[in-house]
Formats: structure tokens, C-alpha cells, sequence
């Protein structure tokens, strides 16, 4: 039988990263055996059920690098993919499970309309395979008999699902481990209905450094995909970093892509102990894949970003990307960007207590006067220009007045940045042009 997984989030609040771990694993495995995916919309919970929810989970995937072979935007044989749209499929089967005697009427219940529940075995064990985690047994004396129907006649989780797995041809469910505690109520009833199991891989959940469950509001940082985005992380990188939470490529390799996913991403290399979430680690990656990206493409990823903050840039398309070249390795994400280019925007940031004490410097307003009467005879500054002035001025001040390299080149970059580091001195001119060194150059002397 051809493999066939399925990925079925509930639509009910923000995409979650442990949402796409999850995901990502069940996509993995299923090109891995060359098997298909299915997505389905699980909106069984119809109080906390919002569209725009459904659209950006598939975004979320979309971001990520995920397809999938059927589902609610493609279509497929075994439609509709959003449970609330098979709801006389499911009211079909709990009708079965009545007539079979594997459910009944809860006529106790204390309410007008009668919710229905499935009728759990009371003596022996429950017992089923998990393909990481063995063989997991439930006694069945401690498992209460569920509703699988409200009285208002909607489903609840377990029936929807095992009707909807069946239904789909599911064979392998990959899912979190806090749903193991489910799995004997799904088996009643596909056992019930005499429908084959699908194989369970219970996946353990990504904890926090403190091995604690993410969460939305985690003092660590924020888990929700859009987090991620709007921070700049690249979805390679996370695709890449969520990987590796779990599962063991060849060797001693980080950096893995789909085909090392179509290769190597099987059962007996996935880990059933709880991963750790590491920024390191994930900020590492993120660096390395900024790094494949070329001057100009990387511009690209970065101007909204900046025109967000700073609004229009101020000269021209090849302006940016000469920016982009020189704060590049400052970048860990593309957000960076906002603190490692204020410089080059109006006006400056500035100086902290550190700046203002070597614009106070005795030695400071012969350099930046001496400075501005070399650039004004200069007719366009490019960062050659700038790097031959600012040499002749090294060697000037050291002749003249015994200051060494940093005590002449300080006090302009304060003066044009209002930073003590940065980038190369001779670029961050060369990108701020000759009027606008000027008019940082004078403005410092007038605020000394």
C-alpha cells in the first residue's frame, strides 16, 4: 500500500513552530518512504475555529518549504479536506458504532439534547505499537468511556479523526507524544468498525532550556511562526534547524536540505527524547544561509525591512546593495539589518556617554575640522577617496601630534555614526557622500 500521511492542525489560534515541527516530521518520512501527504483542516472545535486561522497555517507550511499531494486548497480524491464539511460522514459513523453497540446514549447526562459516548473495554489491557517508542499498554479499567458526539449532534476530536483517517487511507499518524493518552479511544473504535490501524509515531515535544513546554509567551522568545518572520529568520534555516530536533542525518552534518531529507529521513533515525529549542544554534544557521545570498539578492530581503524603519532610501538601488556589502557580516537576521545600517539613515543615531567623552577629547576638533577642509575640496567622495583622505590624516596627526590610528579615526566615526564600531570607516563615508559627511562633521563640532 502506498504510504500516506497526513497533517491535520486545528485552526484556532496563530501557527505554532510546534505546530511545523510536527509537520516538517510527517512531510519528511512520507517523501522519505515516497509516500503521499494529505492536509486536512481539524475544525472540530467550532467555538475557537477562525478562517483567517486556516490561511495562515497554510502559509506557515507554504514559508517553510512544505507540500503536500491533497488538501482543502488543491483538492484530491478523498475531499472534502475540512472536517466541518464531512460532518454526515461522521454522524454516519457514530450512527454504526450505535447500531454495533459500541456507543450509546449518555441518557444521564444533564442536558436536553443527549451527547453520545463510546463504550470503552473494562477489563484487560489496551496495547499498541508506537514505530519510536515500542509497544505502550493501558490498562482498561482506568479508561472512562468519552464523548465522541456533543448533544448539538457535532463530533468531537477522536470520532472525526478516525473516520476521517480511515476514510483518507491514512497509514501512518505522526503526531505529539501528548496525545499518546488518546490513542485507546481512536483504536476502540477503528477496532469496533473493524477498519485496519494506521501506525502511530508519537513525536516528544520541543521543551524550552528550562525542559519546559514552548509556549506562546515564553520568557525565551516568541514560538509563534510569525515570530520567526518578523525577526528576520530565513525559512531554510528554520526548516534546517527543526530537522535537527529529533532526527540524526549522516555523520556529524548540520546542514541538510530536502534531498538529505528524501535520503535519510527514516523511523530508527528519529530520537524520542525531548529536543531542546537553541537559539545558538538556530541563529548559527540562519548566519550560514544569509551567507549563500548574494549583495543584491540580499538587498532585496532587507529593504522592506529598512524602509519599514527608516522609510525611502535615501539615493539610489545600487546605494542599497553597496550598504547591504558592508554591514553583511553583522547580520545574524535580516531584522539586524534596523541596528546595523541606522547609521547610514538621517538622522544619525546619537552618540552614547562613551561617544560624547572622544568628541571631548582635546585632540578632536583639529581632527574633524582638518577633515572637513580636505573634503570640501573634493568634488564626489567614493570609499577610495575616502580612504586616501583618511589615511593622510593618520599619518598628519601622528607626525604632527603623536596620536596613534584610533585616536584619530574615533572621533570621526562618533562624529559621523555615533558608534565607536562598525564597518570600515572609508565605506560608511563613501555610502554617506560627501554633503552628508559634511553636515554630521559640523553638526558635531557645533554640539561638542
Amino acid at each position: 500500500m502506498m504510504p500516506r500521511f497526513r497533517f491535520a492542525p486545528s485552526p484556532t489560534g496563530s501557527p505554532h513552530v510546534g505546530t511545523l515541527h510536527t509537520a516538517l516530521f510527517s512531510w519528511g518520512l512520507a517523501r522519505a518512504l515516497g509516500g503521499d501527504v494529505i492536509l486536512r483542516i481539524d475544525d472540530t472545535d467550532a467555538s475557537r475555529n477562525r478562517a483567517e486561522d486556516v490561511q495562515a497555517m497554510i502559509d506557515a507550511l507554504h514559508w517553510l518549504g512544505l507540500d503536500w499531494d491533497e488538501g482543502p486548497d488543491i483538492g484530491g480524491d478523498c475531499g472534502p479536506y475540512v472536517q466541518s464539511h464531512r460532518r454526515e460522514r461522521h454522524a454516519a459513523v457514530a450512527a454504526l458504532l450505535l447500531e454495533r453497540g459500541a456507543a450509546y446514549v449518555d441518557d444521564s447526562a444533564e442536558t436536553r439534547q443527549k451527547p453520545i459516548r463510546l463504550r470503552m473495554p473494562s477489563e484487560g489491557v489496551t496495547i499498541f505499537d508506537d514505530a519510536l517508542r515500542g509497544s505502550i499498554t493501558f490498562d482498561n479499567a482506568n479508561l472512562p468511556d468519552p464523548i465522541i458526539v456533543r448533544g448539538d449532534g457535532s463530533p468531537l476530536y477522536h470520532l472525526a479523526n478516525a473516520a476521517d483517517d480511515h476514510d483518507m487511507g491514512i497509514t501512518h499518524v505522526v503526531r505529539g507524544d501528548d496525545w499518546i493518552s488518546s490513542t485507546p479511544i481512536q483504536i476502540a473504535i477503528f477496532r469496533a468498525l473493524d477498519w485496519p490501524l494506521p501506525v502511530w509515531v508519537h513525536l516528544p515535544l520541543i521543551l524550552n532550556k528550562e525542559r519546559r513546554k514552548l509556549s506562546k509567551r515564553d520568557p525565551e522568545g516568541g514560538y509563534l511562526v510569525d515570530d520567526f518572520r518578523n525577526a528576520g529568520y530565513l525559512p531554510q534555516a528554520l526548516f534546517n534547524y527543526l530537522l535537527l530536533l529529533g532526527w540524526s542525518p549522516d555523520g556529524e552534518q548540520e546542514i541538510v536540505s530536502k534531498w538529505d531529507v528524501y535520503k535519510q529521513f527514516t523511523i530508527d533515525r528519529l530520537s524520542a527524547s525531548a529536543p531542546i529549542f537553541d537559539w545558538g544554534k538556530l541563529n548559527w544557521l540562519n548566519r550560514h544561509y544569509l551567507r549563500q545570498y548574494s549583495d543584491e539578492d540580499l538587498a532585496g530581503l532587507i529593504r522592506p525591512i529598512l524602509e519599514e524603519a527608516y522609510g525611502a532610501m535615501p539615493v539610489s538601488a545600487e546605494w542599497l546593495v553597496q550598504l547591504t556589502r558592508t554591514i553583511r557580516d553583522e547580520l545574524v537576521t535580516l531584522q539586524d539589518a534596523v541596528d546595523s545600517a541606522e547609521w547610514a539613515f538621517d538622522p544619525p543615531p546619537l552618540p552614547n556617554d562613551a561617544g560624547q567623552l572622544e568628541l571631548a577629547a582635546p585632540h578632536a576638533p583639529a581632527i574633524l575640522m582638518q577633515l572637513i577642509a580636505e573634503l570640501a575640496a573634493v568634488v564626489i567622495l567614493d570609499a577610495a577617496t575616502a580612504s586616501s583622505i583618511l589615511n593622510g590624516l593618520r599619518r598628519q596627526f601622528r607626525q604632527q601630534h603623536d596620536l596613534n590610528a584610533r585616536a584619530v579615526l574615533i572621533p570621526i566615526r562618533v562624529a559621523l555614526t555615533g558608534k565607536l564600531e562598525g564597518p570600515p570607516l572609508h565605506e560608511i563615508m563613501g555610502l554617506l557622500g560627501k554633503q552628508r559627511c559634511l553636515d554630521r562633521l559640523a553638526a558635531s563640532l557645533r554640539h561638542r
